[in-house]
């Protein structure tokens, strides 16, 4: 009797493998398929999640970068575990145990900082079924008005460079001449990371006698604005005929060939007033 018994309780449970190995195979992690935006020093959620909705409470789950054995963050058997947990992070990550239960996976990032930017895994994992998602992080941040100076004279060259600092990520940097045409393939650009993990940017362009005014615009490579900067050069500056002195006498001699004309257009003008008087009377 006791056999029997023993026997139909392993067919039932054998039966019910198949419905659970289908259970968690029917699952997958999903993290954001759009780049989280934020600035440094404020506080962002990672998302992810168990699709369709599976309780991840004694699942073990798993934030990481580059190295998946130095987590971001790492839940196992129901508790956080901080051993092995990145040190850049520590005390700057949380997961909700309310949430997990529901199989809400995201990640509490606090106090962000420039370096944070990157691609973050999230890993879930139940001993026979696991799954993966994916997050990208930017830590934007909008730089300096960019200012654009006389760097030094070399020989009948002079070299302009262009500055802006506290930049994440690395900004694009543009120069244009008077006409707006695009030079920035005349010109070098070097960046440097600052103590809090910001960029500066240098760029230099070397600039001929026959242009006297010069933009630098510095863009962001995410959506956000971008500064620009202008630089008129004087005619002080370069020996002979400066740019405006051409546009004003060429102003001033349309100016004076236009004379005649009128003259002739107001002459017409009083003869005709003159012919409609007696017909108004």
């Amino acid at each position: 009797m006791k056999m029997r018994f023993l026997v139909r309780t392993c067919l039932i449970v054998l039966s019910l493998l198949p419905a659970v190995s289908t259970q968690r195979d029917g699952s997958s992690v999903v993290g954001s398929d759009q780049p989280l935006i934020a600035s440094p020093g404020e506080d962002v959620i990672l998302p992810c999640h168990i699709t369709p909705s599976l309780s991840a409470v004694d699942m073990e789950v798993r934030w990481y970068r580059e190295n998946f054995n130095i987590p971001v963050h790492l839940y196992e058997d129901q508790s956080d575990r901080t051993d092995d947990q990145d040190s850049d992070y520590r005390g700057r990550t949380a997961l909700s145990i309310v949430r997990l239960e529901e199989g809400i996976l995201s990640l509490k990032l606090r106090n962000l900082r420039p370096s944070d930017s990157g691609v973050y895994s999230c890993y879930a994992d139940d001993g026979v079924w696991n799954g993966q998602g994916k997050t990208e992080l930017i830590v934007r941040a909008l730089g300096t008005q960019p200012s654009i100076s006389m760097d030094s004279t070399q020989g009948e060259q002079t070299r302009l460079v262009c500055r802006s600092e506290g930049w994440s990520p690395e900004p694009e940097v543009i120069w244009r001449d008077r006409d707006g045409n695009d030079v920035t393939s005349l010109s070098s650009t070097t960046v440097q990371r600052d103590s809090q993990g910001l960029l500066s940017v240098s760029s230099y362009i070397k600039i001929k006698q026959q242009s006297n005014v010069f933009s630098c615009l510095v863009r962001s490579k995410t959506p956000k604005p971008d500064w620009e900067s202008k630089l008129h050069i004087s005619s002080d500056f370069f020996p002979g005929v400066s740019g405006w002195m051409v546009a004003f006498f060429l102003t001033l001699a349309l100016s004076i060939g236009a004379i005649p004309l009128l003259v002739i257009q107001w002459r017409r003008m009083d003869a005709m007033e003159r012919k409609l008087e007696p017909m108004g009377k």
